[in-house]
């Protein structure tokens, strides 16, 4: 048996007699599931009204295969999310809203913290 590649975003394999896992929606430990859930299902519902058609299957190295890149810092992802209109059609703006607001309390606090790293320079300097 072989194990499903899990490293990637959205589910791509099924589970098969071939494989021993369940390739699954790849989300942070911290990820709401059932924001995660809903926003899979608010982009499959999108692709049906839209009629678009799937692109074909990825294989390998999720992060090698040249298709749209994660944003890389929260504050762009926030951006990203705040002018999404599916997630305003999906969710609503009011919960747009409060979540754009929680990815900002979020970002302002990591902006106020001073990690072990910068206190070692710091230390290094002095």
């Amino acid at each position: 048996m072989q194990s499903v590649n899990r490293h990637g975003t959205t589910p791509t394999q099924p589970q098969t007699d071939d494989t021993d896992t369940q390739n699954t929606v790849g989300k942070g430990a911290d990820a709401n599931p059932y924001l995660a859930l809903s926003a899979v299902l608010a982009a499959i519902d999108h692709g049906i009204e839209q009629q678009l058609t799937p692109c074909a299957a990825e294989t390998g190295n999720a992060y090698e295969t040249g298709g749209t890149a994660v944003p890389p810092t929260l504050q762009q992802a926030l951006g990203a999310f705040q002018r999404s209109a599916i997630a305003s059609k999906a969710f609503s703006a009011e919960v747009v809203e409060h979540y754009a607001h929680l990815a900002r309390l979020e970002i302002d606090h990591h902006h106020r913290l001073v990690t072990d790293v910068e206190r070692h320079r710091w230390l290094a300097r002095a």
